[in-house]
């Protein structure tokens, strides 16, 4: 087996354990099955279910210990950050605290990232902001648009030049992919957040922080609103 392949089995063996702790068909607490038992269900390597596991722990989701097995942790533990880890719960039915959650921490960090956006912004942060929404508005299909949508929230993030918020750049695309998955459910560019989007740009363009605040906010709402149709 070639290196890409033994990597790709790997990631097989991490999505399928990982997705079936979050789906909770392991109960919080409980020992997993042993390595050999593992390797004998799926297949694989004692190696390659000693790495999966050792992902699994690296996202928050088991803890292993000599002696004592490998066993799942507290959802409290688990990496929410994490993009595997999202998109598992991406799969389960809605879970309405969860995307409470999501937009609540959205409405906490986004409009400060868009205030210092609009008084920070160099030129080339607005020709990137440019280029996303034009991207949304000619995608012909769900999945470009909501990889232009992230394109674009994520440069409002790198133009307020917080290097607190750049940080928090890519945890926040985990947040906004489950959001923009929820608020696009049914595919076709929504008109009204495209209007928002283009309040926002121009409002950072313009370099005007209240207006920025009140757009991305308004962004927001529009997204609560659509998860909840």
């Amino acid at each position: 087996m070639s290196s890409s392949q033994l990597r790709n089995f790997h990631q097989q063996i991490v999505d399928a354990l990982g997705s079936s702790i979050v789906a909770g068909h392991f109960a919080e607490g409980i020992q997993l099955p042993t390595e050999p038992e593992l390797a004998n269900t799926y297949g694989a390597s004692r190696l390659i279910i000693r790495e999966a596991m050792k992902s699994l722990a690296a996202k928050g989701l088991v803890s292993i210990r000599p002696r004592t097995g490998t066993h799942v942790l507290p959802r409290s533990k688990w990496n929410l950050f994490d993009p595997s880890v999202l998109d598992w719960y991406a799969r389960l039915p809605p879970d309405k605290k969860l995307m409470a959650d999501l937009m609540e921490l959205r409405q906490a960090k986004e409009p400060q990232a868009a205030h210092l956006a609009a008084l920070r912004a160099e030129q080339t942060d607005i020709e990137t902001l440019q280029l996303a929404y034009q991207a949304m508005s000619c995608a012909n299909n769900r999945a470009d648009y909501i990889e232009a949508d992230l394109r674009f929230h994520g440069a409002v993030v790198h133009a307020s030049g917080n290097v607190f918020f750049r940080q928090l750049e890519m945890a926040l695309s985990a947040v906004w992919t489950m959001s923009f998955r929820a608020s696009s459910d049914q595919w076709g560019p929504d008109p009204q957040a495209l209007a928002l989007h283009k309040t926002l740009l121009d409002a950072i363009g313009a370099h005007d922080p209240t207006a920025a605040e009140n757009a991305v906010l308004a962004l927001i709402d529009r997204a609560v609103m659509r998860i909840g149709e």
